[in-house]
């Protein structure tokens, strides 16, 4: 799910994330075991998970001359970002980590991470691999896929601070059979780049499958398997062709450039393998018709799909597969990486199921079902690295209804949960694994929220495990449960909701979350959440809690066996919850009204904007508060202000409990442009794990005697493609704006209202002349217009007076907010053009 910000109004005591018995955990599992090959990391608990084809290894305990890193829960740090929260980081040329394998492979996916470029763009740097101490093809490791920064939805930026989803994935095969016992090393090639190694995911992969008989290749209608040319049409053809002759298509071994959706209905599209046919590209994805007409008897199995997508951008439309897919449908066998999302299903329809599929490394989710998803399963899948939610269920508009996830891995969700349900009603979640979620989320969420079809029917969560399952949210500053349930949208959540044999293992904060949004003045004051029924639970080393109650509400808890829990056995009150134990409980009897005494400093605001700023000037002063509730004294190491803002403080190098200290920020702008900065707050993420603390700086720059348009917003009514209004202001008369019809309006809004007496334009140096017929009109609001300057005929000409295609149009001085130009009647392109509209007020 796209998450959102977390707000409630209750104040609350604050604490950080407690590494305590999970961190044991993951370090002891970590140990090198005494047959000699690498340590195994689980993928499922039994018959709980994704059946994987591959062995997966961990860095932690393998052999090397590396430096183990974790394990540790505090965000924004490698170790967080790590299956079990431990690493290595190789740093310095030479540094190796090898894998002893248990099992025979021919292959490996390998999980790294290098830093990022100073710009935000990512670096590159090979990685030496040797099969027994013999050289194979290097690696090539990027950071072009990792490291977003700043709060939702993110940026890459660095100056925007908090960076994370750190992680990556390269894979390769090694062209002959490793025996057990091969060593596989990987190591560093030269010292300028630091490499950090996960895990290691060896797989035996089998020849490359033929084509179904009678099948039509791609390659027959042009499609390139070297990846030189564009295969998006060839392909495509070939689909469309399969799908009339009623015969499957196939993807023969190749890398296929595709950037473009692939839209298919009525066909089957197969390759060779996940590790032999690859769709990949800028705007590669598979997608059906869009609903209400999905697309049926569609058929995807046996390659895989790597996007190029390098940001989060939620208008995007660059998922791995998309649309609407029903009608008995099938998705197998896939591998799917770099997308926005690895399966976005937009209802509603029914009948889709999907099995075996890998989808890794993701900028938002790996498969969500979007309004109205019915009767749809994903089975026997492993997701990991998701940027938001790993699998979820949402019923915005129309309810998802008989859905279900089974026999699945979700790992390391970077945002949000590992399996969500929003809304709907008669889902399912049964028989998975997760492990590793790390901010915003828990385990397993089902809750009212994001504007769902409220909750209803019966909702179904057994058999699962989970571990390392629930974190300490930003936003509300208290432990979000392993699973959770969450009454939000302004409602309470009534569907019954069955919660039968769960093992919850090493959560760092609570087993089970109840949670109500906060109602002001009210008895209850929160939400309820009611007939939720928990049975046959498993709790061991739960952090702090086995329930916390903050919502209205009633529920009850059976057969729930507890051991090693961290503070007590409920968190509760008073919000209005009756829980009421039935027979079986054990371990967790005690309650308290607390959370664990840790600090998590606060800001007296996350963000200063200084307006409009003169020139050469200095802005007046605005302070920020930076507060330490305690009860610890918290060290701060440094407090600095970036892009070009000034800052002077008081704050001490420990801040103690119940201290607070101050930062005065100013702003001397040296040019006319945006300011954009932080005040940073640096912490030690040691004792806070949301250290720094970040306040963002802006200011935008007036010169009395300048341009105003510099500083100000551009918009249009209408717009040919490729020639946007920002053309217009951006200092530069090469570009332009072009209305896409034969009239436009072309607006300014301006940083802050000012008296405006002249307004210049310009088109492109060279051009020949031309006449544009112009209005100017003036607003304070942007509703209510006053004409300035009535409609008149200018020329713009390489002769005029103002200069070369310049017109300079006087205007009564009035100040304004908005500034706008209706434009008209162009004798040569019978379209408005604009190169620059500035704005003056001398």
């Amino acid at each position: 799910m796209f998450a959102r910000s977390l707000t409630t109004g209750v104040v609350l005591a604050t604490f950080v994330a407690l590494a305590s018995s999970a961190g044991v955990a993951a370090a002891s599992a970590s140990s090198a075991p005494a047959s000699g090959h690498s340590p195994v990391v689980p993928t499922s608990d039994g018959g709980r998970g994704a059946s994987v084809a591959f062995t997966e290894y961990s860095a932690t305990g393998s052999p090397t001359n590396g430096t183990a890193i974790g394990p540790n829960f505090n965000l924004y740090t490698l170790p967080a970002e790590a299956v079990g929260r431990t690493a290595v980081t190789l740093s310095g040329a030479g540094k190796y980590v090898d894998f002893v394998l248990a099992k025979a492979a021919n292959a490996v996916d390998l999980r790294y991470s290098i830093p990022d470029s100073a710009d935000g763009t990512g670096l590159s740097t090979p990685l030496h691999v040797l099969v027994n101490g013999r050289p194979a093809p290097d690696l090539t490791l990027t950071s072009k896929y990792t490291w977003f920064y700043g709060g939702y939805p993110f940026s890459n930026n660095p100056a925007d601070l908090h960076g994370h989803h750190l992680y990556d994935d390269v894979r390769t095969m090694f062209g002959r059979t490793l025996p057990p016992g091969t060593r596989v090393r990987f190591e560093t090639a030269n010292g300028a780049v630091p490499v950090t190694i996960d895990v290691a995911d060896f797989e035996q992969v089998a020849p490359p499958l033929p084509p179904p008989r009678g099948a039509l290749s791609v390659t027959s209608f042009g499609a390139d398997p070297t990846g030189q040319q564009d295969s998006t049409t060839a392909i495509q053809n070939a689909i469309n062709a399969g799908s009339a002759q009623h015969r499957a298509v196939y993807l023969p071994p190749g890398d296929y450039t595709v950037t473009a959706h692939l839209m298919v209905n009525n066909v089957t599209l197969t390759g060779a393998g996940q590790w032999y046919s690859v769709l990949h590209g800028a705007g590669v994805g598979v997608y059906g018709d869009a609903a209400p007409n999905p697309s049926t008897n569609v058929h995807l199995s046996n390659f895989a799909i790597f996007g190029e997508v390098a940001e989060r951008v939620d208008s995007a439309d660059l998922n791995g597969i998309g649309g609407a897919i029903g009608g008995s449908s099938t998705i197998d066998n896939l591998w799917i990486q770099h997308t926005k999302v690895g399966m976005w299903f937009t209802g509603p329809f029914d009948g889709l199921t999907i099995s075996g599929v890998r989808i890794q490394d993701t900028t938002a989710d790996g498969i969500n079902f979007d309004g109205g998803v019915t009767h749809a399963t994903v089975r026997d899948s492993y997701v990991r690295n998701t940027g938001d939610d790993g699998l979820a269920l949402w019923s915005f508009g129309t309810a998802d209804s008989g859905d279900s996830f089974t026999y699945d891995t979700v790992v390391l969700p970077i945002l949000a949960n590992n399996f969500a349900i929003y809304g709907g009603h008669d889902n399912a979640i049964t028989s998975d694994y997760a492990t590793d979620t790390i901010t915003q989320g828990g385990g397993i969420q089902v809750g009212n929220r994001f504007s769902a079809v409220p909750l209803s029917g019966t909702t179904t969560i057994a058999n699962n495990t989970l571990v390392r399952t629930g974190t300490l949210d930003p936003n509300w500053h208290f432990g979000v449960g392993a699973i959770w349930f969450y009454a939000s949208d302004g409602a309470d959540m009534t569907g019954t909701i069955n919660v039968d044999k769960n093992t919850i293992l090493d959560s760092p904060y609570d087993a089970f979350g109840f949670v109500g949004d906060y109602i002001p003045n009210a008895t209850p004051p929160a939400y309820a959440i009611t007939n939720v029924n928990i049975n046959g639970a498993i709790v061991r080393n739960v952090g702090t809690f086995v329930a916390q109650l903050q919502s209205a509400g009633s529920a009850t808890m059976s057969n729930v066996v507890a051991s090693g829990v961290g503070l007590d056995g409920m968190m509760a009150c008073g919000y209005g919850i009756t829980l009421t134990q039935g027979p079986g409980n054990s371990g967790w009897s005690s309650s308290a009204c607390t959370f664990p005494p840790f600090n998590i400093l606060s800001t007296s605001t996350s963000s200063l904007g200084f307006g409009l700023v003169t020139l050469n000037t200095q802005s007046p002063a605005q302070t920020v508060t930076l507060t330490n509730p305690g009860p610890n004294p918290t060290p701060i190491s440094s407090v600095y202000a970036t892009g070009g803002f000034a800052e002077t403080n008081n704050c001490p190098a420990t801040l103690a409990a119940g201290a607070s200290c101050t930062a005065t920020v100013t702003v001397t702008p040296t040019a006319v442009q945006q300011y954009v900065g932080n005040l940073v707050f640096d912490a030690d993420p040691a004792n806070d794990p949301f250290a720094p603390y970040v306040v963002n700086l802006s200011a935008a720059v007036y010169n009395p005697n300048g341009n105003l348009a510099l500083t100000a917003t551009a918009s249009a009514d209408n717009t040919l493609a490729g020639f946007p209004a920002s053309n217009a202001n951006d200092g530069n008369q090469a570009t332009y704006w072009q209305a896409a019809n034969a009239s436009g309006v072309l607006t300014l809004q301006l940083a802050q209202a000012a008296p405006v007496d002249r307004i210049v334009l310009q088109l492109p140096q060279g051009w020949g002349d031309r006449h544009q017929t112009i209005e100017v009109d003036g607003s304070t609001d942007g509703q209510t217009w006053t004409p300035l300057v009535a409609s008149a005929a200018y020329l713009f000409s390489a002769n005029n007076a103002a200069g070369n295609n310049v017109v300079d149009i006087a205007v009564p001085s009035t100040t304004v907010n908005y500034i706008r130009l209706d434009v008209s009647n162009n004798d040569v392109q019978g379209a408005p053009q604009i190169a620059e509209f500035q704005v003056y007020s001398n």
